[in-house]
């Protein structure tokens, strides 16, 4: 994987990680700078727009942005209320059921490569975990809020001085409502149902086993689910399989350092602008930068101890690989693919 993927390495891919690291980067070390590191996270989710669009035209991407900017803030404040308002288990699983089915259809609808629905489900689950009260919320969203418009703005400067002949897009709904009139329903229905059955599986499993960060599992077969659906399902799902179980451990080795606030945030800075480069040409090379991202994004402002975080991400990272693989057997079956 690794010979493909170097040498087609140009001067604009090195230029798009570095507006990536700038976009996470730049508003967390300003939140580190005026002692508000507990808003971080809300900042980096907001920021994880600048993930979109891959191989779009610039102006197009934008609009790519936009729209996932708007639905990871419109995430972060589901699981806002429901942490406020201390809701039941059972209303949370309900809403991780309505995050994977709007982000699955969203992402096929955009056409985004990869669709990306793995960050969604990490935006609701994370966010979900720290608590937090009704007057905490509305801050919490502006800095969120910030972040994904931070992400846009790197992403309009990149578009100045496009060439003239670029095409102008549709704008967001007309995309949105072609893509969605152009879906293969019976072939969407049956991934819709695979991806959200998957997640919830691996969810509760890792609540019903006692697990102390159960959302890793179910953001696993996030990751795996984009596989369901291709012709070369099963080598790209062992790809996606070593990806995210790399990622975990090279997780484990970096934050076994017990790295500080700002080590922190470097980590995180060069792993999302490396996956950038990554994403586009192989997802299970990405996830080796993705993993260590999100771990280190869920225990930025929490401060909690590595090593329990550790060993929970391996554990759950091998059950949702698990239940990924039968989740995907099962929906080729009923595809009636090999």
């Amino acid at each position: 994987m690794t010979r493909k993927l170097l040498p087609d390495i140009h001067r604009h891919d090195i230029e798009a990680a570095i507006r990536v690291g700038v976009a996470v980067g730049l508003p967390l070390l300003g939140l580190e700078a005026i002692g508000r590191l507990d808003l971080a996270i809300y900042a980096a989710f907001g920021g994880l727009a600048m993930l979109y669009g891959h191989n779009e035209p610039a102006k197009k991407r934008v609009e790519s942005q936009v729209v996932a900017g708007t639905g990871l803030v419109v995430t972060m404040a589901v699981a806002m209320a429901w942490s406020a308002s201390q809701a039941s288990v059972t209303a949370l699983g309900l809403l991780l059921a309505i995050t994977v089915m709007a982000a699955v259809t969203l992402g096929a609808a955009m056409r985004w490569i990869p669709r990306g629905e793995m960050f969604f489900v990490l935006v609701l689950l994370i966010v979900a975990s720290i608590p937090t009260t009704w007057d905490r919320l509305p801050l919490a969203l502006a800095v969120g809020a910030g972040g994904a418009a931070f992400s846009v703005l790197l992403a309009v400067i990149n578009g100045i001085g496009v060439p003239r002949d670029e095409p102008e897009p549709d704008g967001w709904q007309r995309r949105l409502v072609a893509g969605y009139a152009e879906l293969d329903r019976g072939q969407h229905l049956v991934v819709l149902a695979a991806a959200t059955l998957g997640v919830l599986a691996a969810w509760m499993l890792a609540l019903a086993l006692g697990l102390g960060h159960p959302f890793w599992a179910a953001v696993t077969v996030a990751a795996l689910m984009p596989a369901l659906a291709a012709r070369d399902v099963w080598r790209r799902a062992v790809y996606l399989m070593l990806g995210t179980l790399g990622g975990v451990a090279i997780a484990t080795f970096l934050f076994s350092f017990e790295p500080n606030h700002l080590k922190l945030i470097a980590i995180i800075i060069v792993c999302q602008a490396v996956a950038e480069i990554a994403v586009s040409r192989n997802y299970g090379v990405a996830l080796l930068f993705f993993c260590p991202l999100a771990i280190g994004m869920s225990n930025l402002s929490r401060g909690a101890p590595w090593p329990p975080i550790l060993v929970d991400r391996v554990v759950e990272a091998a059950l949702g690989v698990a239940v990924a693989f039968v989740t995907i057997f099962a929906g080729r079956r009923i595809l009636k693919v090999a």
